[in-house]
């Protein structure tokens, strides 16, 4: 069994061990994060520049429709993109690669609305459509008669949207069509197969570097933000300093251990009789001076 396991139940000596491990690997953080700030810059970045449209409040929004791509020269998604586009891969087929952090609000009008600059399509995320019940509306040039749009995805990907509703490969000959289809390109196979690789590869690229640009700036300022040097500071808006590692770890120590007039904690202190999910310890679980 791990020693990481238990989470819910556990003896005294074990939270002993467990808490004084994490706080000793305190001092990994500042290599951890220049190890993280190496790999972002290692794995590149890739941007999509969209068509504008200036609305009249002074905002600007983007249509779907992409006017240039551009990538970190020398990285490992410049390496693989280039390995795409000689196979006569088109990159902005793979993904619009889309940031949701992107859109900028650069001032605002009379009544303190925010006018804001997107630089990718619908804020740079894609999620479901929120809908009235009776919608559609028979205005605004609607017939009325449309499905209802509650749940469609706001991309012009989302084919159903187009397709007048989601319809059921059932409502027609949809074999005939997958079976040409796959005619026109079995002999292709293997190429189409490398193709969608590299697809693939660079797809778990851009999701590893969102990853770790949510460990460097989510995860470990909510851990140990404003304590730790390399961390940065907490932004007490975002974070909740209560959540602070060394801050939880003193909350739990306190339900845990009986404290003396003076605030230290006797050696054996526990209060087990209290709590249904602290143990004390037996001599069988005793094997390092931790008590794990």
């Amino acid at each position: 069994m791990s020693s990481f396991a238990k989470l819910c139940v556990f003896p005294v000596g074990y939270f002993r061990s467990y808490s004084s491990w994490l706080l000793r690997q305190r001092r990994e953080v500042a290599r951890r994060i220049d190890v993280i700030n190496a790999e972002i810059t290692r794995i590149g970045d890739v941007t999509v520049v969209y068509a504008e449209e200036p609305q009249p409040d002074g905002s600007i929004q983007v249509s779907e429709t992409r006017v240039g791509f551009s990538v970190t020269p020398k990285s490992s998604l410049g390496k693989l993109l280039k390995a795409y586009v000689a196979r006569g891969g088109n990159p902005l087929d793979i993904s619009p690669f889309m940031t949701p952090e992107s859109t900028l609000v650069v001032s605002q009008d009379a009544e303190g609305n925010p006018i804001v600059k997107e630089q990718y399509p619908h804020g740079g995320v894609a999620a479901p459509m929120s809908a009235e019940a009776n919608e559609p509306f028979s205005e605004g040039g609607q017939s009325g008669y449309s499905p209802h749009p509650g749940g469609y995805i706001n991309m012009d990907s989302y084919y159903p949207a187009r397709q007048g509703g989601r319809t059921s490969p059932g409502s027609y000959d949809h074999d005939a069509v997958v079976k040409s289809m796959h005619l026109m390109r079995s002999w292709a196979a293997q190429d189409i197969s490398e193709m969608r690789r590299l697809e693939w590869q660079i797809i778990k690229l851009c999701d590893l570097r969102e990853q770790l640009i949510q460990e460097r700036d989510d995860v470990l300022v909510q851990a140990f933000g404003g304590v730790l040097a390399g961390v940065g500071p907490l932004n007490t808006k975002r974070f909740n300093p209560d959540m602070l590692v060394q801050n939880l770890i003193q909350e739990m120590s306190d339900l845990i251990y009986l404290q003396d007039a003076s605030g230290a904690i006797p050696r054996g202190s526990a209060n087990v009789p209290l709590l249904k999910w602290v143990l004390l310890d037996v001599p069988s679980e005793l094997r390092d001076p931790l008590g794990c």
